[in-house]
């Protein structure tokens, strides 16, 4: 995979800096965050993808990619469960967060360490175009706005080879709007407020940006927090014959 460093839309960088300052506070909110981004925490908040292998069948051939991937536990976890050939590579927006990985990698792997972290932003992702059959992207959408949806979800199809598939999941409105402030409110404790989407607006917006295989993946349960999630299951459509170049002819 090809990685350059490339410098977030203005927008961006605004939500990063405080993201940044989150993670480098010493306040019990700021430590509070770097906990969660932890395994302990990561088991905690996506319980669901900890059957991932199975339910996706997942190959040691796949290469896998995180976007948004913090301290990088899930995709150790995965990394340990199917050992993948290709050393999966997490990206997140924050130079605090893959800093935090790679020491967490160093940590637990000492002088060898197997995941590659690099910082880049989600509409701008740093990677080759068809390089990952798996694209993750967890509880991420929330920091976007509606204007980056789609280019994020063009990123994706870009990242993705022909036949390969991205999961996002994200923290999700109840239908009752006194709740999802409050819950809008408990997920902005350091950064501005999040957008909670439902499935159906992301399964609109993969639309919008192309992906025709798109489908609810209902992915459950979530033990912490108590907020629903929506997720997502899209497909890059696999190559076909038209898409092969022919053969020169010899003569």
């Amino acid at each position: 995979m090809s990685h350059t460093t490339v410098r977030a839309p203005l927008p961006q960088r605004d939500r990063i800096a405080e993201y940044e300052r989150w993670l480098r506070g010493r306040g019990p909110s700021s430590a509070a965050m770097r906990w969660w981004m932890g395994g302990p925490g990561t088991l905690l908040a996506n319980t669901a993808l900890f059957r991932l292998p199975e339910e996706l069948q997942l190959d040691e051939d796949w290469r896998v990619v995180e976007v948004g991937c913090g301290r990088g536990a899930l995709l150790r976890m995965l990394d340990d469960r199917v050992g993948f050939l290709s050393p999966p590579v997490g990206v997140d927006a924050s130079r605090a967060a893959v800093r935090l990985a790679r020491e967490d990698e160093r940590r637990a792997r000492g002088a060898r360490p197997r995941l590659r972290f690099v910082q880049g932003a989600a509409t701008i992702l740093p990677l080759a175009p068809a390089s990952a059959e798996l694209v993750l992207a967890g509880h991420l959408v929330k920091h976007l706005g509606d204007e980056e949806l789609e280019p994020f979800f063009r990123e994706i199809w870009r990242v993705l080879v022909p036949g390969g598939l991205a999961l996002l999941w994200e923290f999700a409105p109840t239908g009752s709007l006194p709740l999802d402030r409050w819950n809008a409110w408990l997920l902005a404790r350091g950064v501005r407020r999040p957008r909670l989407r439902s499935t159906r607006s992301l399964l609109n917006a993969a639309g919008r940006a192309g992906f025709e295989f798109r489908i609810d993946a209902r992915l459950r349960p979530f033990l912490l927090p108590p907020i629903p999630r929506a997720s997502i299951l899209l497909g890059r459509p696999p190559a076909t014959a038209a898409d092969v170049p022919p053969e020169p002819q010899q003569g």
